[in-house]
């Protein structure tokens, strides 16, 4: 599960948070506290998830686009087409150039208020454990793209059931967001 980003070429851009049209940056140095931040899940989002899930072939990769709907509330509220460069049974590259489209392309079209917060990806297995790999991606992720928001969010579809984590830059902890 290869990630790639516009933003991961080496250079480590600052972190920031947009507010209206003014980039405010985050210090990457302190990780935020999970429990300080509430998660939803759009049905349509679950749906699509449920639609991609590797019954069999290979795995599927994509991005997750969210909003901030309140106070620390942040919903996951679109995903990406898959957006794949190579895959296997057990592994998706993601085509970095059609996902960073992708995220331009919603950012204009919701009016600037869904942003990339995350990354989903197909395990062909009931209920998916993350890989070391899939949590190396996250990692390498959250250091190299311009962020949003002080955290990713790594959804693992399986065909039964999903795993669905927060990386807070210290730390992954799981998550069960409410579904609306």
């Amino acid at each position: 599960m290869g990630r790639k980003h516009k933003y991961s070429n080496g250079k480590r851009r600052k972190p920031c948070v947009v507010v209206g049209a003014v980039k405010k940056h985050f210090a990457r140095t302190a990780s935020v506290s999970v429990d300080d931040y509430h998660f939803e899940i759009k049905q349509e989002v679950v749906d699509e998830l449920k639609n991609n899930a590797q019954c069999e072939g290979n795995e599927l990769c994509g991005v997750l686009m969210g909003t901030q709907v309140g106070n620390n509330l942040y919903r996951i509220s679109k995903i990406s087409p898959p957006c794949i460069k190579s895959h296997a049974r057990c592994g998706c590259e993601r085509d970095a150039a059609m996902a960073n489209r992708f995220i331009e392309e919603d950012y204009n079209q919701s009016e600037y208020t869904r942003f990339y917060i995350g990354e989903w990806h197909t395990h062909p297995e009931d209920n998916p454990t993350p890989s070391s790999i899939d949590y190396s991606s996250i990692k390498d992720n959250y250091q190299s793209a311009s962020l949003v928001v002080p955290f990713l969010i790594m959804i693992i579809v399986g065909t039964v059931s999903f795993h669905i984590s927060i990386y807070n830059g210290d730390k992954f902890v799981k998550i069960d967001p409410k579904v609306v």
